[in-house]
């Protein structure tokens, strides 16, 4: 329940929510009055200022919960592995950040579900992002200044042990095959190791070894075998196009790999080509990585090495945001 209260007749009275002030000219959006500051004779002409010509007087009943305690409840709730929340809630949120560098997770079908419930809200970013330790990757908080604490305690129990957490990335070792005759045979420069090596090593990954064959199906295919046995992931590149000569593909499907999925719903890099041998990914990169800042490969990678096995059905649905030369950052 509330009562209201003229501002100039506030004085003495207990703020139980934040007052916030919103200055355009000044770049200023904040708080100017914290919860539980007392209202004083000088404090009267700043508040109707701000718009604040009345206060409202909060008597909380035994069914209901504060902005600021509920708030607290739902950061628990939300907050899985490798994350922590702000100390205290702030206009009535807490934040929740990442506390390594990985990939952060969000199960969808159980944020929709807590975002559902009534007061209790909670956005985040998208599902799978890269994130660095610090990163701001959810907040919660209740709609209005107290809620009934039924819908608190079911948003809670929705979260169970954690909508949001982050994989942490770990130094790994790549194997990279170079396919091609036209380098095979010195005709032309590799350009690949170049442009791959920087996007690994952002994500901990070494190239511990780089391997330049011909187009000859048997030999990519013992290689893939060779390295799946040796590194973390496996990295080939060219002979995914349809030319005859381009074998890439049909030696990673002959190398007996699970879950095989040529080519992608994303542009550029169509032609990517991906599957596992045990826990380890094999991955074709289509030429587009060479002339392209963002390809099919930067959506996947970060993917291969948090662990994740991509399903086909997550990837026919990577066609929503495929077109990444119109977006102006991966998601």
């Amino acid at each position: 329940m509330a009562r209201i209260v003229k501002t100039e007749d506030a004085v003495g009275e207990v703020l139980l929510h934040d007052i916030t002030a919103v200055d355009p000219d000044k770049g200023f959006k904040g708080r100017i009055f914290k919860k539980g500051h007392i209202i004083r004779e000088e404090d009267v002409r700043r508040l109707k200022e701000v718009g604040k010509d009345h206060i409202y007087v909060f008597e909380i009943a035994d069914d209901e919960i504060h902005e600021d305690d509920a708030a607290k409840m739902l950061a628990k709730a939300v907050a899985g592995e490798n994350t922590r929340s702000s100390q205290s809630p702030k206009e009535g949120k807490i934040d929740i950040y990442a506390d390594a560098f990985g990939l952060c997770k969000i199960d969808t079908k159980r944020l929709m579900s807590f975002n559902s419930v009534g007061e209790p809200s909670c956005p985040t970013i998208y599902n799978n992002s890269v994130v660095k330790e610090g990163d701001n990757i959810a907040a919660v908080r209740i709609i209005s200044l107290t809620a009934p604490l039924e819908e608190v305690q079911k948003a809670c129990e929705i979260a169970g042990d954690g909508i949001v957490k982050v994989i942490p990335f770990v130094p790994k070792k790549a194997g990279l095959i170079i396919t091609g005759n036209e380098v095979y045979h010195g005709r032309i420069k590799d350009k690949f190791h170049d442009k791959l090596k920087p996007k690994l090593e952002e994500l901990l990954c070494e190239i511990a070894e780089k391997r330049i064959l011909p187009d000859d199906r048997d030999a990519i295919r013992e290689s893939i075998e060779e390295f799946a046995d040796r590194y973390d992931i496996v990295i080939l590149t060219g002979g995914t196009s349809v030319d005859p000569d381009d074998v890439t593909y049909k030696a990673i499907k002959d190398a007996g790999v699970r879950k095989f999925i040529r080519g992608n719903p994303i542009q550029p890099g169509n032609m990517l080509t991906m599957g596992w041998i045990g826990e380890t990914p094999i991955a074709a990169v289509p030429a587009a990585a060479i002339f392209f800042k963002w390809t099919s490969f930067d959506i996947w990678l970060p993917r291969f090495l948090a662990g994740d096995t991509i399903e086909r059905d997550e990837v026919i649905a990577r066609a929503h945001g495929g077109l990444l030369q119109k977006i102006k950052e991966i998601r």
